[in-house]
C-alpha cells in the first residue's frame, strides 16, 4: 500500500508540472499535443482508480478493526470488573484474617485459662495422696499436646475435667482449620488477581496496537482522498485543455481549407496572367500545373541569383531601376527552413524543397502578393512567391533558407519587396 501512495504522489507531481507548460497550440503540432493530453487523461484515471480501490480496502480494513477495538475494550472492561471483584474477595479475606487473629487470641486465652484450672486440679490431687504423680505428669509432658494425653490417661480425673479437655482439644482443632481455610483462600485470590493483572495488560496492549494501527489506517485514507481529489482537478483541466486543442485543430483546418482555396485561385489567375502577358521575367517561373512548380526552373532561378550578385556594380543599379518599375512596398519578414515546410518538405504550390535546399522562395499571403509571382526582396533577392503559412497574413512573408542557423540570423526584419511584372 505505501510503494503505491508514492506511486500516486509521482504521477500527481508529474502530471501537475506538465500540464502547467501546456499552452494553446497555434501550429501544426496540435495534434500531437492533443494525443499527448489524452495519454495523460488516461494516466490519471488509471491511477483514480486505482487510488479509489485503496481508498475502498482501507475502509473495509478500518471497518474490521473499529469491530475488533470494540471488542477488546468490552474484553478490558470485563476483565477490569473480574479484577475489582478479585479485589474486593482478597480485601474481605484479609478482613476474615483480622477476624479469625482476634478470635484465635480468645481461643488461646480460653487455652490458658484451661491449662491454669486442670494444672490446679492435678496439684491437688496429688497433695491429697492420690496414687499417680500428677506432678510428675505434668512436667514431665514434652508438649501440650503431650501433656492431654497424659492426663487423658490418668483415670483418677474427674468428668468435668475430662469435658474441659475435650473442648481444648476441639477449640485448638478448630483454630487450626480456619487458619488453613482463609490461608487457602488467600493463596488463591492472590493467583487469581495476578492472572487476571497480566491478562489486563495483555488487553490494553493489544488495544493500544489496534488504536495506533487504526490511526496509521484513517492517515492512509485521508492522504489517498487527498491525492484522489488532486488527480480528479488535474483531470478537469487537461479535459479543458482538451476541448481547447480541439476548437484549434478545427479552426487550423478550416483556416488551411480557406488558404488552400485562395492558393488555388491565386495559381490559376497566375497561369492566365502569363498566358496574356510574356515577359523574359515569365521563364523563370513553375508552370502550376497539377499543383506543382517545374522544380528545375527553381534551380535556374536560384543560380541566375548567384551569377546576378556577382555582376559589376553598374549591372545591379540597373536591375534594381529595372525592378523598381514593379509594385514596391515593405513587408515584415521572417525565415523558415524545410523542417518547418508543413513538414514534407514540399511548398503548396509543389515546389520540393528537400531537393532544392538553395531554391529562393518565400511564402506569402495570396491576397497581397500572388502565388507564382516574381519578387525581389531587401536582402535576400529574387523568389518565387511558391508558398503559404498559417502565420502569413497581410503584409508578412516567410523567406527559405537552407539551416536553422541562416533562419536564427535572418530573425525578424522590415524589408522592402518589388514585385516584378
Amino acid at each position: 500500500m505505501n510503494r503505491t501512495l508514492a506511486k500516486l504522489i509521482a504521477v500527481v507531481m508529474i502530471v501537475g508540472l506538465s500540464s502547467s507548460f501546456f499552452s494553446i497550440p497555434t501550429f501544426a503540432d496540435s495534434t500531437n499535443e492533443l494525443e499527448t493530453i489524452r495519454e495523460q487523461r488516461s494516466n490519471i484515471k488509471e491511477n483514480l482508480t486505482e487510488a479509489e480501490s485503496e481508498i475502498a480496502d482501507v475502509i473495509i480494513e478500518l471497518e474490521t478493526l473499529s469491530k475488533e477495538i470494540e471488542r477488546v475494550d468490552t474484553a478490558l472492561q470485563e476483565n477490569q470488573k473480574l479484577l475489582s471483584e478479585t479485589e474486593n474477595k482478597v480485601d474481605g479475606t484479609l478482613e476474615e484474617i483480622s477476624i479469625l487473629e482476634e478470635e484465635m487470641k480468645e481461643l488461646e486465652k480460653k487455652i490458658e485459662e484451661r491449662y491454669e484450672i486442670l494444672k490446679g486440679r492435678i496439684v491437688s490431687t496429688q497433695q491429697s495422696g492420690g496414687k499417680i504423680s500428677y506432678l510428675e505428669v505434668i512436667f514431665g509432658s514434652q508438649s501440650f499436646s503431650d501433656f492431654i494425653s497424659r492426663v487423658s490417661a490418668v483415670n483418677t480425673i474427674t468428668n468435668s475435667d475430662a469435658a474441659l479437655i475435650e473442648q481444648q482439644e476441639a477449640d485448638i482443632q478448630l483454630v487450626a482449620e480456619k487458619q488453613a481455610t482463609v490461608f487457602d483462600k488467600l493463596d488463591q485470590l492472590n493467583e487469581l488477581k495476578a492472572e487476571q493483572e497480566e491478562t489486563q495488560s495483555l488487553i490494553a496492549q493489544q488495544l493500544e496496537q489496534n488504536k495506533e494501527q487504526k490511526s496509521s489506517l484513517e492517515l492512509k485514507q485521508n492522504q489517498l482522498a487527498t491525492l484522489a481529489d488532486e488527480l480528479q482537478i488535474e483531470d478537469s483541466t487537461l479535459a479543458s485543455l482538451e476541448g481547447e486543442v480541439k476548437q484549434q485543430i478545427a479552426k487550423e483546418k478550416e483556416q488551411r481549407e480557406i488558404e488552400l482555396a485562395q492558393a488555388e485561385k491565386a495559381k490559376e489567375a497566375a497561369k492566365a496572367k502569363e498566358q496574356e502577358v510574356a515577359k523574359p521575367a515569365k521563364t523563370q517561373v513553375a508552370s502550376a500545373q497539377d499543383n506543382s512548380v517545374d522544380e528545375g526552373k527553381v534551380v535556374q532561378l536560384a543560380k541566375e541569383e548567384k551569377k546576378e550578385s556577382k555582376k559589376e556594380p553598374k549591372k545591379e543599379s540597373d536591375k534594381k531601376e529595372s525592378a523598381s518599375n514593379g509594385k514596391t512596398f515593405t513587408v515584415t519578414a521572417t525565415a523558415y527552413t524545410v523542417k518547418s515546410a508543413g513538414g514534407s518538405g514540399v511548398t503548396s504550390t509543389g515546389i520540393n524543397l528537400s531537393k532544392n535546399p538553395n531554391a529562393k522562395v518565400i511564402a506569402v499571403d495570396p491576397s497581397v502578393i500572388p502565388l507564382g509571382s516574381i519578387v525581389d526582396v531587401e536582402g535576400y533577392g529574387h523568389a518565387i512567391a511558391g508558398d503559404i503559412g498559417s502565420a502569413i497574413k497581410g503584409k508578412k512573408i516567410d523567406v527559405f533558407v537552407p539551416t536553422q542557423k541562416e533562419a536564427y540570423n535572418w530573425g525578424v526584419r522590415t524589408v522592402k519587396v518589388t514585385i516584378v511584372e
